[in-house]
């Protein structure tokens, strides 16, 4: 009986040594043969010489019990359902992306060509103007550089205001950017002169500024107190001297105040109005050779201008403009007749009711 009892265990172990030899052998001969043990004590021993080789089989021992072959026909159907899915995926992914496309293409529609056309211009403006801005940083930067720094300042145009006062007038200084000044403000210092009529400022790259000008010229006088105001055909007045030009003829009765006559001021709107008639019969009496006659011209009455000839001692009464030519022919020819008397001469009258007069003694 004892005998029997130990076979009896000993039979009992026999499994677990084949079981673990099977496991053993499965791992050293094929490494497609995998034994799993889970949660059981035995497992009956597989005979691998019953078993096919294959690279898509697989042997699983779960819970003791044998997980069924895959054949190739059932792993060609499997990746043919994947292939299938990923199709199906691939054909939902275009059709949303076509969904988005259709919705993207009716939001646009739902804009005016009025709208499309604003949006468009609005881009292409800011696009613009920061190129713009870009461009003109970049030639700011540029030309405040050293290179253009004035070395040479020329005048031209001046023959009463000297260049070294047009200079010092306009401020401008060696070294200074070319392009640092401000020409409106030159312009305006440099006609604080009042014999300087218009400025032009010229930079000459890459340091050189010219400052040209046109000047007012002398045309007639102010005579007051005991001095000269230098006026130009525009009525305003260039200098106080007292010096008197000869060759100028001089303004009498003027209707401008003494202490309204400063240089760069203008004569008053009265006297403004009459300088055109004096300008007017300067000119008629130089194409007679009778200007450099005439010493002053009285404008205190705009209905009969006197014109005093102190050379040939003689006073015209002129009247108006009307008919200047013609006076101015009488003149010619009384002066002609009566050169060496003295007296007055009446050129005021109505032509077609009377000759002019004069009375001489």
């Amino acid at each position: 009986m004892q005998k029997k009892a130990k076979s009896a265990k000993k039979n009992k172990k026999a499994p677990q040594k084949g079981a673990s030899n099977l496991k053993k052998r499965s791992m050293d001969n094929d490494f497609l043969f995998e034994d799993k043990y889970i949660g059981v004590e035995t497992v009956k021993a597989v005979n691998k010489n019953k078993i096919k080789k294959s690279k898509y089989q697989e042997d699983k021992f779960i819970g003791a019990e044998e997980v069924p072959k895959i054949n190739k026909k059932k792993l060609k159907k499997i990746k043919k359902q994947k292939k299938k899915e990923k199709a199906r995926l691939n054909k939902e992914i275009r059709k949303q992306e076509k969904a988005e496309e259709k919705q993207r293409v009716v939001h646009k529609k739902r804009l005016t060509a009025k709208q499309i056309k604003k949006r468009q211009k609005i881009k292409r403006v800011t696009t613009y103007l920061f190129v713009a801005v870009l461009v003109i940083a970049a030639i700011a930067l540029f030309l405040l550089s050293p290179i253009f720094n004035i070395s040479k300042i020329e005048v031209k145009g001046n023959s009463q205001v000297s260049s070294n006062e047009i200079i010092s007038l306009s401020r401008i200084e060696k070294g200074m950017n070319l392009f640092s000044i401000n020409k409106r403000e030159i312009v305006q210092s440099v006609k604080e002169n009042p014999f300087i009529e218009s400025v032009n400022i010229k930079r000459n790259l890459p340091n050189g500024i010219l400052i040209t000008v046109t000047e007012r010229n002398i045309d007639f006088l102010l005579e007051f107190g005991g001095s000269y105001a230098y006026i130009d055909k525009q009525g305003y007045i260039l200098q106080i001297s007292s010096e008197n030009i000869s060759d100028k003829q001089k303004i009498a009765g003027y209707k401008t105040l003494e202490e309204n006559i400063k240089p760069g001021n203008r004569l008053c709107e009265e006297d403004l109005d009459c300088i055109y008639d004096f300008l007017h019969i300067l000119n008629v009496a130089e194409n007679y050779s009778l200007k450099q006659l005439i010493t002053s011209i009285n404008i205190s009455d705009n209905s009969n201008y006197v014109l005093y000839l102190e050379s040939e001692r003689k006073t015209v009464n002129l009247g108006t403009t009307d008919n200047i030519e013609t006076k101015m022919l009488f003149l010619q020819s009384i002066l002609e007749r009566e050169k060496d008397n003295e007296g007055i001469i009446f050129l005021n009258v109505d032509f077609k009711d009377k000759d002019p007069y004069g009375r001489f003694n």
